[in-house]
C-alpha cells in the first residue's frame, strides 16, 4: 500500500529522530555532561565510520548494507520500507559506535 508522500516523509524523519534521540540518551546517561553527549553522537557518525570502514570489512559492510536498507526505503515509499530504513540508520549508528569501539583500542 503506497502512502502519500508528505505523510510518508514525515514518518520517515520522525521515525528518524526517535531512533536518533534514543541513542542521544544512551550516550547522556554514560557521559558527564550534555555537550559529551552531543560530541559522542557526532563522533560516532562521523569520525566512528571512517575509522571503522578502513580498519575492519565487517564495518565497511554493515555501511553497505544499512546504505542499500536506507536507499530502498527512501526509492519504494511503501508502509514496510519505513521498518527498512529505520532499520538502516540503526545500523549505521551501530557501525559508527564499532568504528568508534577499534579507536578505542
Amino acid at each position: 500500500m503506497r502512502m502519500g508522500n508528505k505523510l510518508y516523509y514525515k514518518r520517515l524523519v520522525g521515525g528518524s529522530l526517535v531512533i536518533l534521540g534514543m541513542f542521544f540518551l544512551w550516550f547522556l546517561a554514560k557521559s558527564p555532561s550534555l555537550m559529551d553527549a552531543v560530541t559522542a553522537v557526532l563522533l560516532a557518525v562521523t569520525l566512528g565510520i571512517s575509522i571503522g570502514a578502513a580498519a575492519i570489512p565487517g564495518v565497511l559492510a554493515c555501511i553497505v548494507a544499512s546504505s542499500c536498507l536506507m536507499g530502498y526505503g527512501l526509492v519504494v515509499r511503501r508502509r514496510y520500507a519505513l521498518s527498512l530504513f529505520w532499520g538502516g540508520f540503526a545500523l549505521f549508528i551501530l557501525a559508527g559506535m564499532m568504528g568508534i569501539g577499534i579507536h578505542s583500542y
